[in-house]
């Protein structure tokens, strides 16, 4: 589409209709800025897309990134492979996890790869990875870093901040300016009533909001994550058994940490070995050692320092898999896509004492999602594997806001855009969350589709 002069155009090319694959092209004067670069996990149809080329990727000038989870960095690599040269903005803390989550992706890829040629279980002759180690290195030299309300001017007419948004640690909205016009990218937005995060700040005024609504169609769960965790894990322990916590490195696995030393300090759970066996949850827990107050604690450091190991290579990791005496494992990765915890999975799933915990949402096509919902079988290192596990899912830890916490974020707004497009989300729950926001709010709202362009008149 040719655009006027002082045209603004923006196209979903990821996370529209999907809660993965973020990317969304803002296109200004010519100039191209890409708002997070994602990677598309879960469904097989959606992890074909990754191998797709961006046909933009030379002529973008700049990505935002908004945070350093997968699926709105982990397509960054691949971005630079295909030729993209300019620079990748965020701030310092999401600079730092990014690289660990980008070198543990390209690693993990690497390995499955590997595993895949030698056991000929891919239908790929040869089986290969997205991007390795290399490509990671050298989009890292690409970053630059911004603390949030640092106003950064990457083109005429054109300024951009940070706005903290509560999601993961460096995690923010942008404030973006194109000439007259204002659009915030809210990210990932994190809880209103959070545990041990920040809580998202106000929204500026503006033109157009583009929301996240991953959670548009339900309410976070009111149970205390403290008491599904208690009495799961307490009936795991009557019966002598392994508990499994597949977790995500960045946010999930320090709650999860912080809600076992609670527990333990409280004695509501009895005292027992935590394993970390994720190398990227322990570098991404020591980045954050200055962020969570709670590692900082007394009481909590004690257990911590007493009940905690962390694993570090693959032969102490195969020990831990073998050990027979009960024990709590948390190991990436968080949906059961990869990770150590796959070997984990393989000696106890089929054990009818192991206990399994999910601590968060389950995309569509993940081996979390199949456990969900009742999986009799799961399917990894090219066999099937009988589930006799018991498997739960924690309700309320999410760290994305859910839709009354989107409708409350907004009230807390000193003024209401004037107009919304939400994306990163499955259909069903834009579409709850459009009804609901129109119905509160009386402005215009709009669901993002695939590949959708969207003009802004000046």
């Amino acid at each position: 589409m040719s655009l006027k002069t002082n045209q603004l155009s923006l196209r979903f090319l990821g996370g529209a209709g999907t809660v993965t694959g973020s990317k969304t092209l803002l296109n200004f004067n010519g100039q191209k800025i890409l708002v997070d670069c994602g990677m598309f996990q879960g469904l097989k149809s959606l992890r074909q897309q990754n191998w797709a080329g961006l046909e933009d990727a030379e002529e973008i000038t700049d990505v935002i990134l908004t945070h350093a989870h997968l699926d709105h960095c982990g397509y960054l690599p691949r971005l630079v492979r295909q030729g993209f040269k300019g620079t990748i903005h965020c701030t310092p803390i999401t600079a730092r996890l990014a690289e660990i989550i980008l070198l543990d992706s390209a690693k993990i890829q690497e390995e499955d790869a590997a595993e895949a040629n030698r056991k000929q279980y891919s239908k790929h002759k040869p089986a290969q990875a997205l991007y390795n180690t290399k490509d990671v290195y050298k989009c890292l030299q690409q970053f630059q870093t911004h603390a949030f309300g640092e106003w950064m001017v990457p083109g005429p007419d054109l300024r951009f901040q940070f706005i903290s948004n509560g999601h993961i640690p460096g995690s923010g909205m942008v404030e973006l300016h194109a000439g007259e016009k204002v659009v915030v990218f809210s990210g990932d937005l994190g809880r209103m009533h959070p545990l041990i995060m920040p809580k998202p700040q106000k929204m500026p005024p503006c033109d157009l909001l583009i929301l996240e609504s991953t959670y548009g169609d339900r309410l976070h769960s009111v149970l205390s994550p403290f008491d599904q965790l208690e009495e799961a894990i307490n009936r795991a322990n009557q019966r002598k058994g392994q508990v499994l916590i597949p977790s995500f490195a960045v946010e999930r696995s320090q709650e999860i940490i912080y809600l076992l030393l609670k527990l333990m300090s409280e004695k509501r759970i009895a005292r027992q070995k935590i394993y970390l066996d994720s190398p990227m949850a322990a570098a991404v827990t020591e980045v954050l050692r200055d962020f969570y107050h709670f590692l900082r604690e007394p009481e909590l450091r004690e257990i911590l320092t007493s009940q905690f190991e962390v694993i570090s290579d693959h032969r102490a990791s195969r020990t831990i898999v073998s050990m027979a005496e009960p024990k709590i494992v948390i190991a990436g990765s968080g949906m059961i896509t990869g990770g150590r915890i796959l070997h984990h999975l393989e000696a106890h799933i089929s054990d009818p004492k192991t206990l399994v915990i999910l601590p968060g949402f389950q995309a569509p096509g993940t081996r979390g999602h199949s456990l969900t919902h009742h999986a009799s079988e799961v399917k990894f290192f090219g066999k099937y594997h009988a589930v006799r596990a018991e498997i739960v899912q924690l309700r309320g830890l999410s760290a994305h806001a859910d839709r009354e916490e989107m409708v409350e974020w907004l009230k807390k707004a000193d003024k209401l855009p004037g107009r919304i497009v939400l994306n990163h989300g499955e259909p069903h729950s834009s579409d709850c969350l459009r009804v609901k926001l129109e119905h509160e709010f009386h402005i215009p709202v709009r669901v993002a589709s695939a590949n959708m362009e969207l003009v802004l008149d000046f």
